[in-house]
Formats: C-alpha cells, structure tokens, sequence
C-alpha cells in the first residue's frame, strides 16, 4: 500500500464502523413511534392507529358524539280547528297515548265577537317530538310549527364532574369528622361538611333539572275556531239599536229603583213639613192683630 492510499483506507474503515453502530443501535431500540418484535416485524397487540384516527367514518370523537345527544327541545304550533275544545281533548289523548303530561291548559267559548279557542302546555319524550307534530297535524289546519334544539352537553358534562368532585369533598370531610381530634377542628369540619353538602345538593338539583328537559320535550299548542258563534263579527245598526234600547230600560230600572228607595223618605219629610206648617198656623192665629191709630184730625 502506498503512502497516498493509506489515509483513504483510514477513513473508509471509520466509516463502515460508524454505519455498524448505527444500525445495531436502531436494531436494538426499535422504532421510536411503533414497537417491533425481535424479527423487525410489528407485534400482534399494536394499536390500531386507523381506529384510533377515527377509522373510516371520519366522523367526530365518541365524545363530542355523546354531547351531540343531549339536546333540549321546545316547539310553538299554532293551528284552527272547528271546534277547539274538542280538538284540544284530541291533543292532550295524543300527547298521553306517547307517555307524555300536559302541564298547562286553558280554554274560551266563542261569542258574537271573538272564536272559541283553547291553549296547551305538553310534554313528551324527545324521541317522540316528530310523532306527535304528524298526529296534530292530522287533527286541524295547522298553520305555524316552530322547533327549537339547543345543545345541552357540555353543560351535562360539566355538572357531572362538578357533583363528583362535590361527593368526593363531602365523603372526605365526613372522614375527617370521624377522626377531629378537638373541638374547634370538630366544628370547622361540621361547617365546612354543611357547605360542601349544600352545595352538592344544588348541583344534583341542577342536574336533575337539565336531564329532564333532555328527556321531555316542551311543546306550545294553540287553537283557534276558523268561525264566530255569531251570524256576523261585526255589529249592524239593529245590534247598536237594541243595545241602546236594553241601556234605557236598564237606565230606567235604576231610576225607578232608586225612586223607589227615596219614597220613604220623602213622605216622612212631607209629613213633617205638614205639621210644622200646622203648628206655625196656630201660632198666627193666637197672637193679637194690631191696628194702626188714626192719623189726627187737622183743623
């Protein structure tokens, strides 16, 4: 070997060892993102990372999916029937054959001037919102539907965490009550426990409360008659004329009651002005008339 070749050679041979190195020390380690077997190949218990990606729906995660179910439905439906009344009973059959409650009703007959009409409060369970509109339907000529959806989850799952954190604090506190080596720990304990439980009996209040309006929905029924009782809404003049007429007789039954009622009265009043004019007569008549003397003669 000559002198020029021997330095060339030096750094050749470096290098294989440098490249051995590094590849023994990749074979021992493995793949910083994915386990291998001792074979190079990858083991049978890998994660599914297309799974784990969301696989093939590409949809969102399962717990935005969860969230996407809690939901709050209210509606308004505004509807005529003939007879309002009865098509509210019809309402409130359907809203009870779907297990559902009415929780407000109120009801008018018609008159010369205003339908008959009758107003609903329902619930019914979500699932069964859809179903009961196509039976309303069915009963009258609605002519307003107005539905609602609000998105309740996260408020679902925020008090959830908030009342597991709250029964675990009332579990911890009424441990330590159990082992309050004086009094003045004893009562700090009491207290704070009666603040902790208070509060938790709020959150379950206000849990209770929010999975009850996702579980039964809150629907609106108006009805309105499509026609008066009345042959006309508008007054004629005979209707103004017979009006004025029941006001007179009315007007003269008050005069004629309140004539009535004085009666009494005034003849108490007469016969007192008769005697007092009597008694004043008499008195005239005693006292002695006087006369005026002759003027004197003048001679």
């Amino acid at each position: 070997m000559t002198p020029r070749l021997a330095p060339m050679a030096g750094i050749l041979i470096a290098g294989a060892v440098l490249l051995t190195g590094c590849g023994t020390s990749g074979a021992s380690t493995g793949s910083p993102i994915m386990p291998t077997t001792d074979e190079g190949g990858f083991p049978e218990s890998a994660p599914d990372l297309e799974g784990s990606a969301g696989g093939d729906s590409g949809g969102l995660p399962e717990q935005d999916a969860e969230n996407d179910r809690d939901v709050i439905i209210t509606g308004d439906v505004s509807m005529r029937a003939e007879d309002p009344i009865t098509t509210a009973d019809a309402v409130a059959d359907a809203v009870e054959a779907r297990d559902g409650s009415i929780d407000a009703r109120s009801e008018g007959a018609s008159t010369d001037f205003e339908p008959a009409w009758a107003t609903l409060t329902v619930r019914v369970p979500a699932p069964q919102v859809e179903d009961l509109l196509t039976a309303i339907r069915g009963l009258g000529d609605v002519t307003a539907v107005d539905t609602k959806e609000q998105r309740v989850g996260a408020q679902v799952r925020d008090l959830e965490v908030r009342v597991n954190a709250a029964r675990a604090s009332v579990e911890r506190l009424t441990e330590l009550l159990g082992t309050a080596a004086n009094t003045d720990i004893l009562l700090d304990v009491e207290a704070q426990l009666t603040q902790r439980t208070s509060e938790l009996e709020q959150l379950l209040s206000q849990q209770r409360t929010l999975a009850d309006q996702v579980a039964m929905s809150t629907i609106d029924v108006s009805i309105r008659a499509t026609t008066v009782e009345g042959p006309t809404g508008t007054p004629s003049f005979w209707d103004g004329l017979v009006a004025g007429w029941s006001a007179f007789l009315a007007w003269g039954a008050a005069f004629l009651f309140g004539l009535g009622q004085a009666v009494p009265t005034l003849v108490v009043l007469a016969l007192l002005a008769l005697v007092a004019l009597f008694i004043v007569r008499r008195v005239m008549k005693r006292m002695p008339s006087r006369k005026t003397p002759a003027p004197p003669l003048v001679e």
